[in-house]
């Protein structure tokens, strides 16, 4: 039996996953962990010099050190590192690097928008059973979108804002304005605009990644009388219902939005950031439904390593 260690250092949180891989190949994940550490805090200001802020890099060397904690006695144990848009967007990146080097022993994977996108489908077609779709990662640094059609992806590609930098950008943290809405609003037009193949993905159900809509699907969950608030992978909901909760809480300040989100309230500030491109492509593509998914790139890595 195999331990494999994941660290995926994400720009909003650094997460860890134990996954035991059998002899033939099957495999159970039996650890995860997370810690809040906002690597791309600071970075959503000022497109031309994105640097890795010093606290930033200290609570994810802290979160490091209370990981290795957890897996440094398993046996026969491998330990695979990968970062995404914060690192891959830093232009002190090496130094980061090194620093979790020197900390772990471990060379981290720094993931390519493309890869990122490629590892979302990969992850979302061996968990759920959808044939026709829009993925959707709202991450931290970055957002994802692929188009499947058939089970196979057509078409993906990474934006290079997440929900922290677009909460920076716009303002969003607390009541966002009627002009940063709509400044806002207008830069999502763009964005979407400047991809002529996203509308294939038109009435499609979209399968949601990441942070802010896990928390979504745990407000759901609640809604629906249910006690496991984790269970959201395949978690289906209606986009009435979705925008719905988006309005209510873009209506809230962020001391409103921390009182009704319980347990996530650390999200509070960048939940808005990060829901609203989503709100924004639900019109635009006239979506149905949305289905939560609680895989996304660490488990995406996992089976392509498994499959070779």
């Amino acid at each position: 039996m195999k331990n494999l260690v994941m660290l995926d250092f994400g720009s909003n949180s650094t997460r860890m996953s134990i996954t035991q891989i059998a002899p033939d190949g099957s495999f159970k994940e039996v650890k995860r962990a997370k810690e809040m550490t906002r690597l791309a805090e600071g970075m959503g200001q000022a497109d031309e010099k994105k640097v890795l802020q010093p606290q930033a890099i200290q609570r994810t060397l802290d979160a490091l050190l209370k990981f290795k904690k957890m897996y440094r006695d398993l046996p026969n144990v491998s330990v695979r590192g990968i970062a995404t848009a914060a690192v891959r967007e830093a232009k002190n990146q090496h130094e980061f690097l090194q620093k979790v080097k020197e900390a772990t022993g471990i060379e981290v994977e720094v993931l390519s928008g493309n890869a990122e996108a490629y590892y979302d489908y990969l992850a979302v077609i061996n968990t759920l059973t959808v044939k026709d779709c829009v993925i959707c990662d709202m991450g931290g640094g970055s957002f994802e979108l692929v188009v499947v059609k058939d089970r196979k992806a057509q078409n993906y590609v990474s934006i290079p804002y997440g929900a922290v930098s677009l909460t920076e950008k716009f303002h969003a943290s607390d009541l966002l304005t009627a002009r940063d809405l709509f400044s806002f609003s207008r830069f999502l037009n763009y964005k979407f605009n400047q991809l002529p193949w996203l509308k294939e993905g038109e009435k499609l159900p979209l399968i949601l990644l990441g942070g802010a809509n896990r928390t979504v699907a745990r407000q759901e969950l609640l809604r629906l009388g249910k006690e496991d608030l984790d269970q959201i992978h395949g978690l289906k909901m209606s986009t009435y219902m979705f925008l719905e909760t988006y309005l209510d809480w873009l209506g809230k300040d962020v001391t409103q939005r921390k009182a009704v989100l319980g347990p996530e309230a650390q999200r509070a500030d960048i939940i808005i950031g990060g829901l609203t491109p989503i709100a924004f492509l639900l019109e635009y593509l006239q979506i149905p439904e949305v289905i939560f998914s609680e895989s996304g790139v660490r488990e995406g890595v996992l089976y392509s390593m498994l499959q070779h």
